[in-house]
């Protein structure tokens, strides 16, 4: 009989506190995500600001102030390819489905993550 109670499913007053923990959760994430949008549209301008000093010579690319370091990073290089070069890559893009649809390619997977958006139909309060 003991055996039957512990394998009774939890209470609803124990489903509700779990739901209520969850939803608390949820909402310190979003509440925080919101806040890192907010802060980095804050951020922009005044990382504009430092290039334009950095480009006028008032800056270096690499400095500290106040203990924390600062450094310059030009962005990341791309390249726009030539037709012949854009060609080949759209046969190896064909030759990689290819070779996924016939189950020769090996599936491997990154690490985990989460994806956190906001609304597309609330505007943010910033």
């Amino acid at each position: 009989m003991a055996d039957l109670l512990l394998a009774a499913p939890p209470a609803p007053a124990a489903d509700a506190a779990a739901d209520a923990d969850l939803d608390a959760l949820l909402d310190a994430v979003t509440a925080l995500k919101a806040q890192q949008k907010e802060l980095e549209q804050q951020l922009e301008p005044l990382l504009e600001a430092l290039n334009t000093a950095m480009a006028s010579g008032h800056l270096d690319p690499s400095f500290s102030h106040n203990d924390w370091s600062f450094s310059h990073s030009p962005g990341r290089l791309t390249y726009d390819f030539p037709a012949a070069v854009q060609q080949i890559e759209k046969q190896l893009k064909a030759a990689k489905e290819a070779a996924i649809q016939q189950g020769s390619a090996t599936e491997k997977r990154g690490n985990p993550f989460w994806t956190i958006r906001p609304p597309k139909t609330q505007p943010l309060p910033f």
